[in-house]
């Protein structure tokens, strides 16, 4: 199970970190509206010279609480940093998903709620101290100059990256757009640098694509949800209708969640009419109903999820499964049921603080217990961890997580190499025959060249070897799809 939001677990590291250039914070958040409200906690940086002004209700506690930070400031033997004192108070209250935001990290979270930033547009991650991309997004300055994944980023303008950390070089890289900059690559394969410059542009993320998966089957997938989803899903929702769509596989599979709302309106055109969630208060009172006025559809819906898909995504799923509308294929979600509201702060800072939590059409609760599948349909290692598939150096003697995902994705390729995480001859033998057959130099070590070659193969046969979506092609292809009590697989 991955961690709770904000709270970054292994496997999450490179794509949080690499989501786009400067979307650094990437969480688990289902923001209450979109933008941030006005007022409220904002007070309580506002005093004269640094100080905090009390509000009234918190009487003597907070007194107490002033004192201290004052007696830290004036006499403590180190150099206290104020924006860490407050995040310290604000993690113990013991919720994961109130957090405090200081100037920059707000720029990060309001990169995804909004789908879009100014930059170059590239996802990246760093290994070994240097920042490598591993994506280019579509239509960005980055994929029109040829930037292409594998490439090392060495310097931006007269900055070396190698060693700043994603965070620094993402803000490199990112700037107002119209503003240039000049970047050095180092390429797979080749030994002198590439020098660009690249005008930074409004970037766009697409949070929804979709296609044909055979005639008549439409797949579409959201990887979060943040302002323009709900718009985005409908187009392309239409245009597989238009086309006679006669059934649908939705993807939510590794989707965090995002806006609530955005959620809901993608609700709103395929559950049939009827409650999709409500959201109930501090004192259980419920604060609103969400409902569908949508007919319904003709064609059969399932839904993929694993234990990633979270918050937003949750609330979709539960209400699809609740209400009879669709079948939910994988793994066991995450379990997020609550509701985050960003507040303003003085000084650009902001609160993201949980403000309610929601309930399914059947009033189940689902925080920390997540949905379960109609049918379970567990993700292979190879599929699970690819995104963790990193381009490191790696040879004989070397062991880890790293080690063993290569060895997943060359059996699956029909290799032999070792197995259990540890490089040993039968795995540097594997990986020399796959570089031979790929008319890569044969070394028996895997570089930026393999690490390449292996992921685009990989990339082609990825659809073909998805237990979960196979499992859901041949669902919706049956006459009609059984009701979920008599089907259970494990």
């Amino acid at each position: 199970m991955p961690k709770p939001d904000l709270t970054i677990n292994r496997k999450h590291i490179w794509w949080i970190a690499a989501l786009v250039v400067l979307l650094l914070a990437a969480t688990n958040i289902a923001a209450y509206r979109l933008g941030l409200s006005r007022g409220g906690p904002s007070a309580a940086l506002a005093g004269g010279e640094g100080e905090l002004v009390p509000p009234d209700s918190l009487d003597s506690e907070w007194d107490i609480f002033i004192e201290v930070i004052r007696r830290l400031h004036e006499d403590y033997l180190y150099p206290v940093d104020t924006a860490e004192l407050v995040r310290g108070a604000v993690e113990a209250v013991g919720d994961p998903r109130t957090v405090f935001f200081d100037a920059r990290e707000l720029v990060d979270f309001l990169i995804q709620t909004e789908g879009s930033f100014y930059g170059i547009g590239v996802r990246i991650v760093e290994v070994d101290g240097d920042i490598v991309v591993v994506e280019t997004i579509p239509g960005s300055p980055a994929e029109a100059a040829g930037i292409s994944p594998g490439d090392r980023i060495c310097r931006a303008g007269t900055q070396e990256l190698s060693g700043l950390g994603l965070e620094r070089a993402a803000e490199l890289l990112r700037g107002e757009k119209g503003s240039s900059v000049a970047l050095s690559i180092k390429r797979p394969g080749r030994e002198e640098e590439i020098h660009l410059t690249l005008v930074r542009d409004k970037v766009e993320i697409n949070t929804v694509s979709s296609r044909w998966e055979k005639p008549g089957l439409g797949y579409i997938r959201i990887s979060n949800f943040d302002r323009d989803t709900g718009a985005s899903f409908a187009e392309q929702l239409r245009l597989l209708e238009s086309g006679g769509l006669q059934g649908l596989i939705l993807d939510l599979r590794d989707n965090p969640g995002g806006l609530v709302d955005e959620a809901i309106k993608v609700a709103e055109l395929i559950l049939p009419e009827g409650e999709i969630a409500r959201l109930v208060g501090r004192e259980g009172e419920i604060r609103q109903i969400y409902h569908s006025a949508a007919p319904g559809k003709d064609y059969p819906i399932i839904v993929l999820v694993n234990e990633e898909t979270a918050s937003a995504a949750e609330i979709l799923a539960g209400a699809l499964q609740d209400r009879g509308a669709a079948l939910l294929v994988g793994e066991k979600t995450y379990g997020k049921a609550t509701v985050q509201q960003p507040e303003n702060l003085s000084g650009g800072n902001a609160l993201l603080l949980t403000v309610a939590r929601y309930l399914t059409p059947s009033g189940k609760d689902i925080d920390g217990k997540g949905l379960e599948p109609d049918v379970f349909v567990e993700t292979p290692l190879f599929l699970k961890y690819y995104h963790y598939f990193l381009p490191l150096h790696l040879a004989r003697g070397d062991y880890g997580t790293e080690v063993e995902l290569l060895q997943e994705i060359l059996a699956e390729f029909g290799y032999r190499p070792g197995r259990d995480g540890y490089f040993d001859e039968a795995t540097a033998a594997a990986l020399r025959q796959f570089q031979k057959d790929a008319g890569l130099a044969v070394t028996g070590e895997f570089d930026d060249l393999t690490w390449l070659r292996l992921r685009q193969d990989f990339e082609k046969i990825s659809r073909e070897r998805d237990p979960q979506l196979r499992r859901a092609v041949e669902l919706i292809g049956q006459p009609a799809l059984r009701p979920r009590s008599e089907e259970k697989t494990n």
